[in-house]
């Protein structure tokens, strides 16, 4: 059994899977991304979301660009995309293919 580390959240995660994408915003040192790449948002709460990556290695400190899809129940045909940048502030191997990654929100 896996254990998770202490969760450190001040806020309420809400359940929330829905495919994402995002792309890295680069850093003095690597330019930014220049496609978006294919996740999974897991939770989210007001100030930020869980992912899964997939394999796509982030380090804590990276800024994405990431688009967070919004549903309504009244229309659910239409989907929304709301593009935010977001810090990754920790990324942890929960199981050998899955990679979870927390953002917290920065605009």
């Amino acid at each position: 059994m896996i254990s998770m580390p202490e969760d450190k959240r001040m806020r309420v995660r809400f359940p929330y899977t829905h495919p994402a994408s995002y792309m890295v915003m680069g850093s003095f040192i690597s330019p930014p991304g220049i496609v978006d790449i294919q996740g999974e948002i897991l939770d989210i709460s007001d100030e930020g979301v869980r992912i899964r990556v997939d394999g796509h290695a982030l380090k804590p400190g990276t800024i994405l660009r990431i688009r967070v899809p919004l549903y309504t129940k009244f229309k659910p045909n239409i989907q929304v995309t709301l593009p935010v940048l977001a810090e990754v502030k920790w990324v942890r191997n929960v199981l050998p293919k899955d990679r979870q990654a927390g953002l917290r929100f920065v605009i």
